[in-house]
């Protein structure tokens, strides 16, 4: 492939950005995992399509590029042209993925990971080798710039050296400011150059050897430090950090951060008077995934003055407001306090006690 044929490949748009594609690859993740903690045993396809559009309409996506898509059981074998079977019904000992393609910025988001009901072994594993495996792939990409076609040939190898067959009928494709498609730019195991950063999605499809189900998982790749300044503030992302969020939780924990909000953030201490702290079991596997902790501690209105929490104020933007918002489970609820300070400040409170304390 020649250097021309590579620009019209990775062509974009008059309003792209690397701080856009980074803003809907973010939401685009969280409301997988947001999907994928609402979807239970007994539930059918179609009512999980719906969660599933209904969670994004809540995150305010602007459309849709590529359909939705979920799969149960041994509908995870099947590529992304395929029909899931209609009258598909989740188990109780089952698995299942979720696939995205929404638009937020003007920017294609595109995003899906595997999850797994009940305690098969054999499911759990697939599940996270799928994941495994993209690390490992991207590791690649980012240390040793190979083509597209080789980064497959390598997903390959490695699929079989860890037990699992790679399926190479997915191939990862383009991604940018809406829509994509104008470029006509094919799929990345096809691409004969180094994908730029930013606009490739690297999608893993695997299959069990002998059971008839598989895993999935995609996402956007993107060079380490070209995330870390999409992510960060910056002159105009601090004086859009206009909300004060006080957290005496796991939004401290830098890795929870990073996840959450695609930066670290930088707090100050204070503490809320007049609430008390107990813990929480926290049954969404997700947000147990990117805490490490079974456990949160929450907070509700005690009655008494004496009683403190102490905890870290940070600065955030009204849309790190929204990422927060989606990280915590429904026994939070979001509502202002005031601090010991005489900050006002949003907090995530017990929902289970009476709104204002």
């Amino acid at each position: 492939m020649t250097k021309p044929e590579a620009g019209r490949t990775e062509a974009t748009g008059a309003k792209f950005s690397l701080r856009s594609m980074q803003h809907a690859r973010s939401l685009s993740q969280r409301a997988v995992r947001q999907i994928a903690s609402g979807i239970r045993p007994g539930m059918t396809h179609a009512q999980a399509h719906d969660l599933a559009l209904a969670t994004l309409h809540k995150l305010e996506m602007e459309r849709n590029w590529h359909p939705i898509v979920i799969r149960f059981g041994t509908d995870t074998l099947k590529i992304f042209r395929e029909q899931s079977d209609p009258a598909s019904v989740l188990g109780a000992q089952d698995i299942f993925f979720v696939d995205i393609g929404p638009v937020w910025e003007g920017h294609e988001g595109d995003a899906g990971d595997t999850f797994v009901t009940g305690d098969d072994p054999q499911m759990h594993a697939c599940a996270e080798a799928a994941r495994t495996l993209w690390h490992d792939v991207a590791a690649r990409w980012r240390a040793d710039r190979l083509s597209g076609a080789a980064l497959y040939a390598y997903a390959a190898e490695r699929a079989e050296a860890m037990g699992w067959r790679l399926n190479l009928d997915i191939k990862g494709h383009r991604v940018c400011d809406f829509p994509h498609a104008i470029y006509q730019a094919g799929r990345l195991g096809d691409f004969g150059l180094c994908p730029a950063t930013g606009i490739w999605i690297l999608e893993i499809q695997i299959a069990h050897p002998t059971r008839p189900f598989g895993a999935f998982y995609e996402d956007l790749l993107m060079d380490d430090d070209v995330q870390a300044e999409a992510a960060a503030p910056g002159a105009a992302n601090a004086e859009a950090a206009t909300e004060q969020l006080f957290s005496y939780g796991t939004l401290q924990l830098q890795s929870v951060q990073l996840a959450t909000f695609g930066r670290r953030l930088n707090g100050r201490l204070d503490s809320l008077p007049g609430y008390r702290l107990e813990q929480l079991e926290i049954k969404d596997a997700a947000v147990v995934a990117t805490s490490g902790e079974t456990h949160h501690p929450i907070v509700a209105p005690s009655g008494a003055g004496a009683d403190r929490v102490e905890g870290s104020v940070f600065a955030v933007t009204p849309a790190e407001l929204a990422h927060a918002d989606a990280y915590e489970v429904d026994d939070y609820r979001r509502e202002r306090v005031t601090l010991a300070s005489g900050l006002t400040a949003w907090a995530y409170v017990d929902a289970r006690s009476s709104p204002g304390g």
